[in-house]
């Protein structure tokens, strides 16, 4: 994750470098399933979120590309690039929306929160990344990937 941080720059974040190394070093710790207290992931999932955000942009440049390149050139070869440059932006986005998802769930989850008790039982729950998050986000993207892909009519 912390790899993908710079395409963050791609939607204006640009934090100074002290910032940058803060952002990067915390997303590193929860890569390795480090515990996060909830302020360090207060820092943390926002620049993950505008990363994949970031990360679905360039895959969105790269579909594009390989499908020019295609109509120009006529090659097969690009359309196997074209569906796994698709494949990719759905996983970027659904890493993005579950980031964002979890960032709100946060955000209720403090105990300053001007949220419900029912909402703030179920955000208590919901706010810390998963292991399996990627998976998710993955199997999420399938029927998409193949839709926009032509494979499925």
């Amino acid at each position: 994750m912390g790899r993908l941080l710079p395409l963050g720059r791609l939607i204006g974040h640009n934090p100074p470098p002290e910032e940058r190394a803060e952002e990067r070093e915390l997303c590193r710790r929860l890569a390795r399933n480090e515990h996060l207290e909830k302020t360090e992931l207060d820092v943390c999932l926002p620049a993950a979120n505008w990363a994949w955000i970031g990360a679905g942009m360039t895959s969105i440049a790269l579909v594009a590309g390989a499908g020019l390149a295609e109509d120009a050139t006529g090659w097969a070869a690009l359309t196997v690039v074209r569906v796994a440059a698709t494949a990719l932006l759905g996983v970027c986005w659904a890493l993005a929306f579950l980031g964002l998802f979890r960032n709100a769930m946060l955000d209720r989850s403090f105990e300053d929160a001007d949220s419900r008790a029912w909402l703030h039982r179920l955000a208590e729950r919901l706010y810390r990344p998963r292991r399996y998050d990627f998976w998710l986000a993955a199997a999420v993207s399938v029927p998409p990937t193949l839709w926009a892909s032509g494979v499925l009519g």
